[in-house]
């Protein structure tokens, strides 16, 4: 009875060390063959024609080719083997003039990159200074360089060089002035023409107007741009407008909107 005990133990061990071997070999089977067939796909996401497998939409100002370098985009490249998560952030804090980046993969070895540009709402300078910067600041209040077709645009004027730096935002007194250009873009009040805003003055904005009469501006929350203090600030401007159309304006060198009671003209030109 003993024996035979022994002889179906013995029985149930190789059982037991076949189904190990056998499930062991299964897996390493599975191994083998998910890397080889991972093998496959790699092989078939390297990039061996740019023109065929990669395509890329920009802007004037950013080229295709910089934007393929940036993502490490060239033959002999393997599309699996790049974070392009991780290069997306990289790219838009290196490169400002860019708004957005999408990337979209076409599997396995096709790229779509399409970049859009800010477009530029004012140029900046320094007060007392005619050097062109090339900075400018979009309506997000994104400050980078462009210096195409920004001839037009009105310049707003820091106190002190260098100036706010590419790849960083405008605040508070900047940040009023990006917001009376902009009001001033509204047909309502397109006929002020804003060609410059000063934001050196403590207590308001000193801009030139279309006429190149001078207009001193300061509305509440003006340093906290907001909806409230948009609407602050088109109501100053309404005032303005109305003074504007009337006789008593003309002839008007300097306008004083500082103060909530009202708008005041003077027929010489104070700073």
């Amino acid at each position: 009875m003993k024996a035979n005990k022994i002889q179906h133990g013995g029985h149930r061990g190789l059982v037991v060390a076949i189904a190990a071997f056998a499930a062991t070999a299964a897996v390493a089977g599975v191994v083998m063959c998910y890397g080889t067939l991972a093998g496959l796909y790699r092989e078939q996401c390297v990039i061996t024609d740019m023109a065929e497998q990669v395509e890329i939409t920009s802007g004037k100002m950013v080229k295709p080719d910089v934007i393929a370098e940036n993502l490490g985009l060239k033959p002999g490249a393997n599309l699996a083997e790049i974070n392009f998560a991780e290069k997306r952030r990289e790219i838009l804090a290196k490169i400002p003039t860019l708004r957005t980046l999408s990337i979209s993969r076409i599997m396995p070895n096709r790229l779509r990159v399409v970049a859009e540009e800010r477009t530029p709402t004012a140029k900046l300078g320094i007060r007392g200074q005619r050097r062109i910067s090339g900075r400018v600041v979009d309506s997000e209040g994104m400050v980078f360089i462009c210096q195409r077709d920004t001839q037009l645009l009105p310049t707003i004027y820091e106190p002190l060089p260098p100036g706010i730096q590419p790849g960083h935002h405008i605040k508070s007194r900047m940040s009023a002035a990006l917001q009376l250009i902009e009001a001033c873009r509204d047909p309502e009040f397109a006929e002020l023409g804003v060609q410059d805003v000063d934001v050196s003055k403590p207590d308001y904005l000193l801009a030139t107007l279309g006429d190149y009469s001078r207009l001193k501006i300061a509305w509440d929350e003006m340093d906290s741009p907001s909806a409230k203090s948009r609407k602050n600030l088109e109501d100053r401007l309404a005032l303005l407008m109305k003074a504007v159309r009337t006789r008593v304006g003309t002839g008007a060198r300097t306008w004083n909107a500082t103060l909530s009671s009202g708008i005041f003209a003077d027929t010489e030109e104070k700073n």
